[in-house]
Formats: C-alpha cells, structure tokens, sequence
C-alpha cells in the first residue's frame, strides 16, 4: 500500500486519452465552423434575398387582389347595363336623382337584380353580409350618374371611389380610399373592365389615363 493506489497509472492514462478525444473533437467542430465573418456575410445575404423577395410577393399579391376588383366591377357592371336595357337604355333607369352610388345599388337591390354584396367591396372595403346592411363602407364603387347605354364606350360607369372627375388624364394625388395613388379600377359603358395602374399608358407619375378623347363632364356620384 507504501506504493500508492494502484489505479494511479490507469487513471492518469485515461485522463490523456479523454483529453485527447476531446481536443480532437474541438479541432473538428473548429474546422466546420463559421468564423464571425463568414456569419456575417451569410446574414447580410439572407437579408439582402429578404428585400427583394419581399416586393415580389407584395406584387403578386396585389395583382391577386386587382383581378378580383375587376371582376367585382364587370358584376356589377353587367348587371347595370340589364337594368338600363329595360329603360330606354337609361342608366339612372326611374331614379331621376342619384345622390349616392350606395342608392343606385341599393335600387338595383330593390329591384331583384343585384343579390350579392361581395360585388360591391373591392380593396380597402369590407364586403356586407348581407343586401339587407350595406353601407357607404362596404360600396367601393363611384357611379357615373346621368349616362345611357349609346353614350361614348370608353366614359367609366363606375371606378374606384374618390375620383370626382373625369378628363383623360385624372391625378390620383387626393385619393385616400381603396388603392389610394397606385391606380383605380374601371367599369365603361362599353362593357369593359380593368384595373389602370398610376403612370402607365403615357399618364403622369400619380395619375391614370382613361382614354377619353376629351373631358366628361358627367357627374362622379361617390
């Protein structure tokens, strides 16, 4: 017993080897490692894919909600002009005063020929739940009062509200509902639908041209 433990030596063995494994294992996780740099760049990449992703999907997203606009419109539309085909191609049909564009379509609600609200909503306005509680809120639609079914094709029957007047070229900047100063959605006697994006077609950064030959001096009904 003089002699010391006799595990001495075998411990002492042991304890180099378990070193030794665990040296080994830092010099790999070492060699797979990132260094701060090289984490840093990966970051900023990451964030640089990010920000450009991040504008695609927005207009991909918009594009989506465009095309629904539209067709909510072309609804509407189509079923204006059956009205005014049953009135002398009036689209006022036998309301002599249109003061808002909620009572020309609470008219066409009255009448039996408009049954869905969702028609109405478009971007920024929440669809009714029912024909029996829409309100001002829930009518994305402008109506164009006082046009008849021969008038000019290309002169909107409804557009997205807040633009009170029409000219070819018509400024965007006071809009403050629906899609605001990126564009507006337009329904023409002609029966055609679409969505006009601000600045294309030759219009002015902030404005939207609606090919009309010359000003329209019918009245917007918001």
């Amino acid at each position: 017993m003089g002699g010391g433990f006799p595990f001495d030596r075998e411990i002492g063995l042991g304890d180099g080897s378990l070193m030794q494994n665990l040296c080994d294992r830092v010099r790999k996780l070492k060699a797979n490692s990132f260094t701060l740099v090289e984490l840093l760049v990966v970051i900023s990449i990451i964030g640089l894919l990010a920000g450009l992703a991040v504008p695609a999907i927005q207009g991909g997203l918009d594009r989506a909600k465009q095309q629904v606009d539209v067709s909510n419109v072309r609804q509407c539309g189509l079923i204006a002009f059956s009205y005014a085909n049953d009135n002398d191609g009036n689209y006022n049909g036998s309301l002599t005063n249109v003061s808002s564009s909620l009572q020309y379509f609470t008219n066409l609600i009255s009448m039996g020929l408009l049954n869905s609200p969702k028609v109405l909503s478009g971007n920024g306005y929440t669809a009714a739940t029912s024909t029996n509680n829409i309100s001002a809120q829930n009518v994305a639609w402008a109506y164009v009062s006082g046009l008849t079914t021969s008038d000019d094709g290309q002169i909107p029957l409804f557009l997205s509200k807040g633009i009170s007047t029409l000219s070819s070229n018509v400024s965007l900047s006071s809009v403050t509902t629906g899609w605001k100063t990126k564009g507006a959605v337009v329904y023409r006697v002609g029966n055609s639908a679409e969505f006009l994006k601000a600045g294309a077609g030759g219009a002015p950064q902030g404005s939207i041209n609606l090919g009309l030959s010359t000003a329209a001096t019918n009245r917007v009904i918001q």
